[in-house]
């Protein structure tokens, strides 16, 4: 059930926004979404389980392929994309915004775990590239969008808002559980940044319905097919990464699923820190995510019963 609830909630989201706007816009006009980012880092900070952390001499390499890849080559990756495709400049700003931030907080380390691979090394991936990832944004996206011309960009007030919604809750979450351990019930807990996430999106949506109206079939799958490129571009670039560090195959399937995925949590805290229009943006970022989780989901699936396969094999020999 909890791999569904953000993907349907944000499906309800849409429709409510397009439908229903007022009630949402009056409550973004209240000014709650920085603070529903503040409450998922928080909570995603408190559910980091740092005891599962253990120190590794050769992940060096992979965490540095993963940092180029995820963090470095990855938005002007996404730049080429959206140029290539001639995208609309919202939804060009999206894509670029997606493209820019870190991995996933959660679903890299799940399906590194199906396919097999290590999910204590995706953990670490994982962190690094999102606390790494808060002071390379500002400075990365301030020189794509000058090369875009989208919109004109300070990076240093970005980072400051990036501190202040992102790493400073995310930390602090982290030290909450270190200090107080686990406490009582966290089933709430777990859907709680979902909940944020959808929120959020439902606001940010509601604000933005005139922008939705330009939204039509051809358009939605040009973003999905602008998304799959991006996606499909930074898998391939950690297949090609094993001629330059041929790691065992746990390690780098932590690789493939964490340096490919991107967080959607923080390309919502990013166009919130920007304050720009982010209602196509913010439909790009969400139909990035849809497509990363199906495709992973199934190459997951595929590796996990290649898996058994060759286990099963050597087991007759």
């Amino acid at each position: 059930m909890h791999s569904y609830f953000l993907p349907i909630g944000l499906i309800f989201a849409f429709l409510f926004a397009w439908f229903f706007p007022d009630s949402g816009q009056r409550l973004e006009q209240q000014g709650l979404i920085p603070w529903m980012v503040v409450i998922i880092f928080l909570v995603n900070g408190y559910q980091t389980r740092l005891h599962q952390i253990t120190g590794d001499v050769s992940l060096i390499k992979t965490v540095i392929l993963a940092i180029l890849i995820n963090l470095l080559i990855s938005p002007f990756l996404g730049l080429a994309v959206v140029s290539l495709f001639h995208m609309p400049s919202e939804l060009a700003l999206g894509l670029i915004v997606i493209s820019t931030v870190p991995a996933t907080l959660s679903s890299g380390i799940v399906m590194t775990k199906i396919a097999g691979g290590s999910g204590p090394k995706a953990l670490i991936l994982t962190i690094l590239l999102n606390i790494i990832g808060v002071f390379s944004i500002p400075f990365i996206l301030k020189l794509i969008l000058d090369q875009s011309g989208l919109i004109s960009l300070s990076p240093w007030p970005l980072l400051q808002q990036l501190l202040l919604i992102i790493l400073l809750p995310f930390v602090i979450g982290m030290l909450f559980r270190s200090i107080f351990q686990q406490l009582g019930d966290q089933r709430f807990l777990a859907y709680l940044p979902s909940i944020c996430v959808i929120g959020t999106v439902w606001l940010s949506m509601s604000a933005s319905t005139e922008t939705l109206g330009q939204l039509n079939l051809p358009l939605l799958l040009w973003i999905i097919l602008a998304s799959i490129s991006i996606h499909g571009g930074l898998m391939l670039l950690c297949w090609l990464s094993r001629l330059l560090h041929p790691s065992e195959r746990g390690e780098w399937l932590a690789l493939l699923f964490t340096a490919s995925q991107k967080t959607l949590p923080v390309a919502v805290g990013v166009l919130t820190a920007l304050e720009q229009p982010a209602g196509l943006a913010l439909l790009a970022c969400i139909l990035f995510h849809f497509q990363q989780l199906f495709i992973d989901s199934m190459l997951a699936s595929w590796l996990e019963k290649s898996s058994l396969k060759r286990s099963s094999h050597k087991y007759k020999i």
